[in-house]
C-alpha cells in the first residue's frame, strides 16, 4: 500500500463524521508544506465539554487524543486523554466554529503549536503500539518531555481507548499552581484571538502554520540529545513577543514555592492581560525594572528610551520635554516583562486625559506593628465615607502589607483637576485622622507612625502613580496586586496568597470588580457635598466639621481636612 492510500485510509473515520458542506474543518485534501521535523497541535475545544485536543504529526496524519482538563506542567498530574480519530494535517491550521448539531459542535482555538520529536530508540510507531509514547514538545506554551502511557483495563463499559498524558521531571515542569495558570490563558498563538472572538468570527484570522512554505527550518527547530532542554534553538513567543533568556530567575526560590522565571512572568501577563489592560491602557506609566530579577539592580522608567518596543505608546504630557511610556495593548505588557519589568505603575488620570482625576486611590500602610485586622477595618470605613458621597469603591491588595481603595471616576462635564481630586482625598483621610487620632494619621511623619496606619492620599495627584491592579511586586513571595470584592475583606485575609501562580485560577474563580466598569461616580458633586456639608464628609463621627462654627478653639495650625477643604474651595 502507498503511503497516500495508507494516509486516506486512515482518514475514513474521520471524514464518515463529518459534512464537509455544512462543518468548516478542512477535509484533508490540501497537501500541507514539507516539514524537517514533526510537528504538533494542541487546540482548545469548547463542544460538549471543553477540553484540550492533542494531535501529533505521524506517517502523514494527525494521531488525536482529547484531553479532558488539558494538559499539565506538574509531572504529579495524570490528565486523562481518549484516544480519537485520525485527523488531516490540514488540521493543524483549523481555528473557527463547528456549527451545533455537526460532530464536535462548538469554538476550536489553536491553543498551541511547534515541533515534536520521541524520546529513545523505539519508534513512535511500536511506541504507541506497545501504550508508552515519550517524546519532547518544543512549542510556544509547552516545551520538555512528556509521556503517554495507555491504559491497560477501562471503568464500566467505557468503550474507549484511554491514554494519560503526564509531564516528566525537567527544567520545564511546573507546581500545580503554575499549571492553572497555564490553563487560565485564552488567546490563539495564531490569531491572538479569545475563545469568544473566534465565536463570533471576529479578528485576524491565523497565520497558517501547516500550510506555511516556510525555507530554512533549520533554525527553527534544533534538537538537543539529552531530552531535557528546549527542542527549539529559537527562544519562545508570548503575545508575539520573543522572550529571550526566558529560564532567567525573577524570584528565587522560596519554602516550599519554586522559583519564578522571565517565561513565568510572562504567561502570568498573557493568562491576566485582557482583564488588567483597562486600568493601565491610555495613561502614562512608570516601570520599575529589575533585568536581574529581585535580588538584581533596579530602577524605574518613566519617559521612552532608544531602543524601546514598538509595541510601547508614547505620551506627551504638558511641562515635559520627553515622552511618557504607555501600555495601550496587552502585548506591550509581554514586551514589558522582556525588558525586565517587575512592576507596572500607571497614572490615575482620565483616559487619554493626564489633567483630569480618574479614580482615585487611597493607600492604607500601616506600620509594621499594627495588625492586618485594623488595616481591613480601615479600607472598610473609607468605603463607607466614599459611599456617603455618593461614589462606589473597590478595594484591592497592594501586594505588601496594605490595602488599596479605589474609587472610579466620571469624565467628560463631571472631570476634576488634580488639584481638587486630592484635596477631596486629603479631607476624607484627615476627618478619619481626627475622628480616631489613635488609629491613623494623614502625614507621613515617622515619628508619629507607631501603632498607626498611614491614610496615604498622595497618589492622588498629577504624575504620582499606584501599583496596577494584577501587577506583580518586586516582594519575595512573587505576590501581586489583587482586585477582591468587599466580602472578602474580612478577617482571615491574607494579601500573601496571591501571587503570580495563584492569581490567574483565582481570577477566573472568583470574578471580583464585576461592577467597576459602571460604577464610576461624578466627584464633582461629591465635592459639592463636602463642602456644603462645612467641609465633613456624611457619615464621619465627631463633630459636623472640623472647624465647626460657634467653637472656641485655641489658636493653632489648621487641621489637615481644615486647609483642604479651604483649598478646594478656593
Amino acid at each position: 500500500m502507498t503511503r497516500n492510500a495508507s494516509v486516506q485510509r486512515g482518514l475514513r473515520t474521520y471524514r464518515k463524521k463529518r459534512d464537509f458542506k455544512s462543518t468548516p474543518e478542512p477535509s484533508g485534501s490540501v497537501e500541507v508544506a514539507p516539514s524537517e521535523h514533526l510537528r504538533f497541535v494542541i487546540q482548545k475545544h469548547d463542544a460538549t465539554r471543553l477540553h484540550y485536543d492533542l494531535r501529533l504529526e505521524l506517517d502523514g496524519v494527525f494521531k488525536s487524543w482529547a484531553v479532558t482538563k488539558g494538559p499539565s506542567l506538574d509531572p504529579a498530574d495524570k490528565r486523562l486523554a481518549v484516544e480519537v480519530e485520525d485527523h488531516p494535517l490540514d488540521y493543524g491550521d483549523f481555528e473557527g466554529t463547528i456549527p451545533q448539531g455537526e460532530y464536535g459542535g462548538g469554538t476550536v482555538q489553536l491553543w498551541d503549536r511547534g515541533f515534536w520529536q520521541p524520546e529513545g530508540n523505539t519508534s513512535p510507531q511500536a511506541a504507541l503500539k506497545a501504550g508508552e509514547l515519550k517524546f519532547i514538545l518544543a512549542g510556544q506554551r509547552l516545551q520538555g518531555s512528556f509521556v503517554l502511557v495507555r491504559i491497560k483495563h477501562n471503568r464500566g463499559r467505557d468503550t474507549r481507548t484511554n491514554w494519560l498524558l503526564i509531564k516528566h521531571k525537567d527544567q520545564y515542569a511546573r507546581p500545580g499552581t503554575a499549571s492553572a495558570a497555564l490553563m487560565a490563558q485564552d488567546r490563539s498563538v495564531a490569531s491572538g484571538r479569545r475563545m469568544e472572538q473566534i465565536a463570533r468570527g471576529v479578528g485576524k484570522a491565523p497565520t497558517p502554520f501547516m500550510l506555511a512554505r516556510r525555507p530554512g527550518q533549520k533554525a527553527d527547530a534544533v534538537w538537543h540529545s539529552d531530552g531535557a532542554k528546549s527542542a527549539r534553538g529559537s527562544d519562545p513567543t508570548v503575545m508575539g513577543v520573543t522572550i529571550s533568556k526566558p529560564d532567567k530567575v525573577f524570584w528565587p526560590a522560596a519554602g516550599d514555592q519554586g522559583s519564578i522565571s522571565k517565561l513565568d512572568l510572562a504567561l502570568y501577563y498573557e493568562s491576566v492581560g485582557e482583564w488588567m489592560l483597562p486600568h493601565v491602557a491610555h495613561r502614562p506609566c512608570s516601570l520599575l525594572r529589575a533585568p536581574d530579577g529581585l535580588n538584581g539592580q533596579r530602577f524605574f522608567q518613566r519617559h521612552a528610551m532608544a531602543g524601546m518596543s514598538a509595541l510601547f505608546s508614547q505620551v506627551k504630557v504638558k511641562g515635559d520635554r520627553e515622552p511618557y511610556v504607555q501600555l495601550d495593548r496587552v502585548e506591550a505588557l509581554a514586551a514589558a516583562v522582556q525588558s525586565g519589568t517587575l512592576e507596572v505603575h500607571p497614572w490615575n488620570c482620565g483616559l487619554d486625559a493626564p489633567e483630569v482625576a480618574g479614580r482615585l486611590v487611597f493607600d492604607l500602610d500601616p506600620a509594621p506593628d499594627v495588625g492586618f485586622d485594623k488595616v481591613i477595618k480601615a479600607a472598610l470605613e473609607i468605603r463607607d465615607r466614599l459611599k456617603a458621597v455618593g461614589l462606589e469603591a473597590f478595594c484591592k491588595t497592594t501586594g505588601g502589607k496594605g490595602l488599596h481603595v479605589v474609587t472610579p471616576l466620571s469624565g467628560g462635564r463631571h472631570a476634576v483637576e488634580w488639584s481638587a481630586a486630592k484635596n477631596f482625598a486629603h479631607i476624607i483621610c484627615a476627618q478619619m485622622a481626627s475622628d480616631a487620632p489613635g488609629a491613623y494619621l494623614d502625614t507621613m511623619s515617622k515619628a508619629q507612625r507607631q501603632g498607626r496606619i498611614f491614610l496615604d492620599y498622595l497618589r492622588n495627584d498629577r504624575t504620582a502613580t499606584a501599583v496596577a491592579v494584577l501587577s506583580s511586586r518586586a516582594r519575595d513571595g512573587a505576590t501581586v496586586s489583587m482586585p477582591i470584592d468587599w466580602k472578602q475583606v474580612s478577617s482571615g485575609l491574607d494579601p500573601r496568597q496571591f501571587t503570580v501562580r495563584t492569581a490567574p485560577a483565582l481570577l477566573k474563580k472568583l470574578k471580583p470588580w464585576r461592577d467597576y466598569d459602571i460604577a464610576a461616580g461624578p466627584l464633582d458633586e461629591a465635592i459639592a457635598r463636602v463642602v456644603a456639608a462645612g467641609g465633613k464628609a456624611a457619615g464621619a463621627r465627631g463633630p459636623r466639621s472640623l472647624t465647626e462654627k460657634g467653637q472656641s478653639r485655641p489658636k493653632r495650625r489648621r487641621s489637615g481636612a481644615s486647609r483642604a477643604r479651604a483649598s478646594m474651595r478656593g
